[in-house]
């Protein structure tokens, strides 16, 4: 009985082995499975995440001009608080009428200044896009907030430089349309063309610019 018993003992040891062998290869299998179905669906994002526009200029100080944009919230929101805070002051006696005044008008001249400075901000262009099939402009620029704004029109909207008074040497260049008077700006003296020949399709040829390469 007791021979009989250990037989039967090592008979299911080694079934339950083998059933464990075998979950352990189903779970291998499983497992590269799931990798091949991953390793495909990226190779689908790949393929799907290109992109029908063709990069033709970029600012690379854009971001620079966004955090200045927003930064005059900020200053503007500390400016208007100092002039109660001077009013406070002198109701205290701790500050004379003609310094509350000083106080005053430097908050009214930053504020005009810093919203001066962001009527050009919020129109500065910072990436041009071309389609693939060169029928429309992707335009993306600075919004009140220096967040981005991408707007797109058709290429035959957009007027060439060859038709503006602008030459290499000015800081900004107008971007116009026939369709509307907006305005917006970018720069080719600090900017790059990133590629010359479909820059030449949307605002005609250069040529006339000295410096341009």
């Amino acid at each position: 009985m007791c021979l009989t018993s250990i037989s039967e003992v090592l008979s299911n040891f080694k079934v339950g082995k083998n059933l464990l062998l075998k979950s352990k290869q189903i779970a291998k299998l499983n497992y590269v499975s799931c990798a091949a179905k991953n390793s495909l669906l990226q190779d689908n994002k790949k393929s799907d995440n290109h992109s029908p526009w063709i990069p033709i200029y970029f600012f690379p100080h854009i971001r620079a001009a966004a955090i200045c944009s927003r930064f005059k919230l900020y200053q503007t929101a500390v400016t208007i608080a100092a002039i109660p805070w001077s009013i406070s002051l002198y109701q205290d006696g701790l500050l004379e009428a003609s310094s509350v005044g000083v106080v005053s008008g430097c908050a009214i001249f930053a504020c005009f200044t810093l919203y001066l400075l962001s009527y050009y901000f919020r129109r500065l262009i910072g990436i041009i896009f071309l389609s693939d099939d060169e029928e429309s402009v992707q335009i993306s620029h600075l919004t009140f907030w220096g967040r981005k704004k991408d707007i797109i029109v058709p290429l035959q909207d957009i007027i060439p430089l060859s038709d503006s008074t602008c030459n290499a040497s000015d800081i900004y260049v107008k971007l116009k349309r026939y369709s509307c008077e907006d305005k917006l700006y970018f720069t080719l003296k600090y900017g790059k063309i990133l590629d010359k020949v479909k820059f030449e399709k949307v605002f005609g040829t250069l040529e006339f610019l000295d410096g341009i390469k």
